[in-house]
């Protein structure tokens, strides 16, 4: 399948029209939780509402200036991974190995997704510079297909890599794919289906913290009665190919929307815009329970 195909199928024309009734009037998509990190409540009545309280504080050497470079809010994030794209950009099709790896180091410590995922990036070894020149052609939204991508490494680190190479592929990590699951059960919910429509059906991954048993282990599983939605944890394929439906949709609702979304830029390399919603998403899918646990410590 392929993009315009996937738009134009089942209820996701209709969801992206849902979508936009939801992104910036306020009181349309209420939510909250305990940002435990944070140590203070999060809230959102819009999508826009949890683009502006983007919070992901980080501090690591930047590895284009040699400098410290730290933040937390969305100006400072999206300054610091435009210019990471660029230099990544820039040393994959220069086939510089050792300036490759060092921006994928820096994009995974960024993310919190260092540990796992060090190792296979320096086993790649001269490899690198390839795989990511070839992973950027095969993953281009405008001709990529749903399929068997399996050669293709797929977590919630490389999602990040892949977004520094890929236009307007968004990061699908584990809170991304439980805030998409989220808005389709509420979609689900609003318009009395029976169950969650396959074109629809988005994966989602728990934190690596949250162990079974614990209070905090269905924070972002999104399923609830007849709703259920799948983890993409250990399954590659499913993982990208959500990935790349995911990018499809949002860029589809990032053009058409009247919101003020649109007021920010959609220019390369990175899609201002349409990082902004996924941001909305990352926020949205810290913990996608509601009621009373949600909003509080676990």
């Amino acid at each position: 399948m392929k993009r315009d195909e996937f738009l134009e199928s089942g209820y996701v024309p209709e969801f992206i029209q849902w979508l936009e009734t939801k992104l910036d009037k306020p009181g349309t998509f209420e939510h909250s939780f305990y940002l435990e990190k944070a140590g203070k409540e999060w809230r959102c009545g819009c999508l826009y509402e949890a683009f502006q309280a983007y919070w992901w504080p980080f501090s690591l050497i930047d590895p284009v200036s040699g400098e410290k470079v730290s933040g937390e809010g969305f100006e400072e994030t999206f300054a610091f991974l435009t210019r990471l794209a660029e230099a990544f950009r820039r040393s994959v099709g220069e086939g510089d190995v050792a300036a490759t790896q060092q921006c994928a180091l820096a994009a995974l410590e960024w993310g919190g997704a260092l540990p796992k995922n060090r190792e296979r990036i320096l086993e790649m070894g001269p490899r690198i510079c390839s795989y990511f020149r070839d992973v950027s052609h095969r993953l281009d939204l405008a001709k990529v297909t749903l399929g068997d991508h399996y050669d293709i490494r797929s977590n919630a680190g490389f999602t990040k890599l892949h977004f520094l190479l890929v236009d307007d592929l968004i990061m699908y990590d584990g809170r991304v794919g439980a805030a998409m699951g989220f808005l389709v059960r509420r979609f689900c919910e609003e318009k009395g289906l029976e169950a969650v429509p396959d074109s629809l059906r988005f994966s989602f991954g728990r934190d690596r913290g949250d162990k079974p048993g614990s209070s905090k282990y269905h924070r972002r599983d999104p399923s609830d009665g007849p709703y259920r939605f799948p983890e993409f944890t250990g399954d590659r394929w499913r993982h990208l190919n959500d990935n790349i439906k995911a990018s499809w949709l949002l860029k589809a609702v990032a053009d058409s929307t009247g919101s003020r979304f649109k007021e920010l830029p959609q220019e390369p390399l990175l899609n201002k815009r349409l990082t902004a919603l996924q941001s909305a998403l990352f926020m949205l899918g810290y913990d996608v329970r509601t009621g009373v646990d949600s909003a509080r410590p676990a």
